[in-house]
């Protein structure tokens, strides 16, 4: 199922077999990263070569649940990303985690991130997902103001981090 944006988005999977997709959603993973901590810690915490294996563990069925949206523009360019995964907390009970949301800096304030944490929560939901849970800076203002409109609220914080929580069912 496509999802279409107001502003002429199309969302959909990642094609698990191109390279190149693979490689650019790691690369914006890390310039989340230096957005949010700045280049130095972001390179200190995870090389390029671990990000993209990241993005193929998520892709692989056999280690995790989990899907990779891009959104394209009307050209087929590749202009943002949301990454989200199933996870089982502690008494084993599963549960949604949205790992990572990207949109081009130029294409920000214009509906892609929502439409894109629609598509997670549509995806989540559909697998009987009680709830969903995202990680992220104490600092990334806008996100947490664009989650808190979606019904997240903070449920935990610590050090520089906070946790969004959204109940679904």
């Amino acid at each position: 199922m496509e999802h279409k944006s107001p502003a002429k988005i199309k969302i959909r999977e990642i094609n698990p077999e191109s390279q190149a997709e693979v490689s650019l959603v790691a690369l914006r993973m890390r310039l989340t990263l230096i957005e949010r901590v700045g280049e130095e810690k972001a390179t200190a915490m995870y090389s390029l070569d671990w990000l993209v294996n990241r993005v193929l563990w998520h892709l692989d069925p056999s280690q995790t649940t989990a899907k990779v949206f891009l959104a394209e523009d009307r050209d087929g360019r590749v202009v943002a990303h949301a990454i989200a995964r199933i996870e089982r907390d502690e008494n084993g009970r599963a549960f949604g985690y949205f790992s990572t949301i990207y949109v081009e800096p130029l294409l920000r304030n214009q509906g892609l991130a929502t439409s894109l944490l629609l598509k997670v929560e549509s995806w989540l939901s559909e697998m009987k997902m009680p709830k969903i849970i995202y990680n992220t800076a104490a600092n990334h203002e806008k996100l947490i103001r664009l989650f808190g409109r979606h019904g997240y609220s903070v449920t935990h914080r610590e050090s520089e981090m906070v946790q969004l929580t959204k109940q679904l069912h």
